[in-house]
């Protein structure tokens, strides 16, 4: 029992601090603190808070609770062949796919530095292959760390986090849709990865005509 609630204090403190994550980035958050929704000053803010924030639950967790989780054997053994070549080929693609992703937003951008654009909708490189490559690549990094977790806390607390991605990924695409101009182009991609037909021929460039004509 003492470990189901070590596991269930873990999922109540990842919700809590996606809930605090999501809310400040609302537009009704914004609205009553009566700030620009693009404001790049309440967006260091908001990068600062949620950065000191996750580093606490990281620190909360893993030192007062992942000892007390239970121990199992990894899904892959990371000291063979084929457990190494799952294991890096995921968090090889997870880096690749997040750092370009990230690169492409603009850094500058994405903390605050400089200010965001409301027609700075992005469909080519990264964003032809997702709507939310940089959560594709954390997502597929989480994967890997599921795959060699051996402590229940550590692998609730991981699902934890990929949850909060796919919840925290469609409170996004409200606020963009509104804030960002001709947003709507975007959900010709898939959410994460792509999986329909056209999703495939958008990223291999033979449905790019409609693209063209909301660039225009």
């Amino acid at each position: 029992m003492r470990l189901m609630l070590n596991e269930l204090f873990v999922i109540c403190l990842v919700a809590t601090w996606g809930i605090q994550h999501s809310l400040l980035a609302s537009n009704k958050v914004k609205r009553k603190f009566n700030v620009d929704p693009l404001n790049r000053w309440y967006r260091i803010g908001y990068i600062i808070v949620s950065i000191l924030t996750l580093v606490g639950l990281e620190m909360l967790m893993s030192i007062v609770l992942l000892p007390q989780g239970t121990n199992f054997a990894p899904f892959i053994d990371i000291l063979t062949f084929h457990g190494k070549i799952i294991y890096y080929i995921l968090l090889i693609t997870a880096w690749v796919i997040g750092l370009g992703a990230f690169i492409q937003s603009n850094p500058l951008v994405f903390f605050g530095i400089m200010r965001e654009k409301p027609s700075g909708v992005k469909i080519n490189l990264f964003y032809r292959f997702s709507r939310h490559p940089m959560y594709a690549g954390f997502f597929l990094g989480l994967t890997a760390g599921i795959l060699i977790s051996t402590n229940t806390v550590d692998l609730v607390k991981i699902i934890s986090y990929m949850s909060y991605l796919i919840i925290g990924a469609r409170f996004e695409e409200k606020r963009m849709k509104t804030n960002m101009e001709g947003y709507d182009i975007m959900h010709t991609r898939g959410f994460f990865f792509p999986y329909r037909a056209k999703h495939f021929q958008i990223l291999l460039g033979r449905d790019i005509s409609s693209e063209k004509k909301n660039e225009n």
